[in-house]
Parts: C-alpha cells; structure tokens; sequence
C-alpha cells in the first residue's frame, strides 16, 4: 500500500520534514564513516560513484522504512526500480560525490517528500559542515555532532532582505557554467562563492546567502529538499521560464530545466532577466 495525496499524514508538513531531517542524518553519519572511501567508478552518465554512495543510500533507505512506511523511495541510486506514484520521497544519499572524494566538506544527503509533483518537506545534512536544514511549514536549521546525531535545539530561519551590496551568490564548485558565472558577475557583490551539492539552498534559507543560478545539468533529487527548505523560509525556487519546478517528471529521466533559487521572487525574477539577456533591475 502506498500513501495517497489526501492522507492526513501530509498535513503535517513540519513533523514530516523533522522525520526527513531524522533519515537524513542516520545516512550521514555513514557518510562520515566511509570518509576514507576512494573505490571510484563512473555510472552510465559520467558522474562518480563509490562505495559511501551504496552505503548512504541502503541506511537512508533502512531509515525511511521505519520512520515514513508506504512512502515509495525513487532514489538517485535505484533510479527505475521504484515507480513514481502521486506522493513519494526523493532520495540522493551522497550530494556533491566530487567534493566528498576530494576530502572537501560541503556534500550531503538531500531528503524531500514529493506530493502532485511538489515538494512539500524536505531534509539536507551536511555531517562535514556540522549542520542540518529541513522545512515544512517552517524551516529550521540544527547543528550536526562528529558523529553526524542533532546537537542542540532546532532554530527557526527565514531569508535575509537583499544586501545593499548586492546578492551573495553560490556557484557550483565542479559544475561551474557560463549562465552562473556572468550573472554572478553581473548581479552579485563579487565573482560568486563557490559551494558544492545542495548546501548552497540551506544556506540561503538560513539568511547567508542570496542567490545560485544553475544553467548545467541537475537532477529532481539534486534540488527538491533544497527548494522545499528554501520555499518555507519564504525564498523561491524557478525555472527560467518563471515557472514552479516539477518533480517525478520520469519522461525526462528526473532530468532538471535550469533554475534560480534565490531569497526572493523579485530577486529571482531579476535573475531570470539578466539570463534571458534582459535588464536584471
């Protein structure tokens, strides 16, 4: 049995992004003991994989058979093997594999609950940064301990109001492109801060920064608990059209249009007009 759009589970918006946060750092805390891992191969599409990946993604899993039973989990590493249903979890068990394997510190695990094809709570753990984000209704941001377990109490965050300096903006750190960089140059308060994996949206949803701009290839599970941590701390998350992303979008294999997320809709929309060759104010 699987859960329907219409459970009154799904009202519950926070609890469930909590419950992501919970699966979300019991595969972390997998992450950091493979943190030695260097048994690199390539998928079929050219991006790494190793053995902490396997690991992550089998504990995450283990974890949401407990915590969301009837949830079906579409997972970047089982990719086709579970059929997308009107409500169920994105899984990417090792965000930013490139940063994880150079020995950096900003990769996750990136957890978000999809319902009618929007996200609708999602988790992003950072054991490397010692921090954890989810969102519902709310969001929230907690610190992480060695051992990747919640230390201290979750605080609520929201976007920041736009730097008279202009937007702090994230750019990728291995998947740098040309979109990101001239808006980055054109609109930001200097070249871009370069970040891996999906850290990028809890920090601007904690208010550290402002605006990441992705013209190269991402993923749903690239982005989902990201947009929906950043969506309820009141940023916006859309493509270069103005539109909602969607999710469970199989006929494109998962596959991303490029986005903005940014701290605001003007900020976005600005973005969007600097992309598409426009005024960007």
């Amino acid at each position: 049995m699987t859960i329907a759009p219409d459970d009154p589970l799904l009202l519950d918006r926070d609890r469930l992004a909590g419950l992501l946060g919970e699966a979300a750092c019991r595969s972390a805390a997998v992450l950091l003991a493979k943190r030695s891992a260097c048994d690199v191969k390539l998928k079929p599409d050219g991006s790494p994989v190793c053995s902490a990946d396997i690991a992550a993604d089998e504990a995450a899993k283990a974890a949401l058979a407990q915590l969301l039973p009837d949830f079906p989990v579409i997972s970047e590493e089982s990719v086709g093997e579970v059929e997308v249903k009107p409500v169920f979890i994105l899984l990417d068990p090792l965000d930013g594999t490139r940063e994880f394997l150079a020995g950096g510190d900003s990769y996750c695990v990136c957890i978000a609950i999809i319902c009618a094809g929007r996200p609708i709570a999602g988790a992003i753990a950072a054991p490397g940064l010692g921090r954890l984000w989810y969102g519902g209704e709310r969001a929230f941001a907690q610190a992480l301990g060695q051992d990747a377990a919640p230390a201290g109490a979750p605080v609520m965050i929201q976007v920041r109001a736009e730097p008279l300096a202009g937007p702090r903006m994230l750019v990728s750190r291995f998947h740098g492109d040309a979109l990101s960089a001239g808006i980055a140059a054109a609109m930001g308060d200097g070249e871009g801060a370069p970040v891996s994996s999906a850290v990028k949206f809890g920090l601007i949803a904690a208010g550290e920064a402002d605006l990441h701009v992705r013209g190269g290839a991402t993923m749903e599970w690239d982005v989902a608990a990201g947009e929906a941590i950043l969506d309820a701390a009141g940023g916006v998350v859309r493509t270069l059209t103005g539109a909602v992303p969607a999710y469970g979008c199989s006929e494109r294999a998962f596959r991303n249009p490029p986005f903005v997320a940014a701290g605001s809709e003007d900020l976005a929309a600005r973005a969007i007009a600097q992309a598409l060759g426009g005024p960007s104010a």
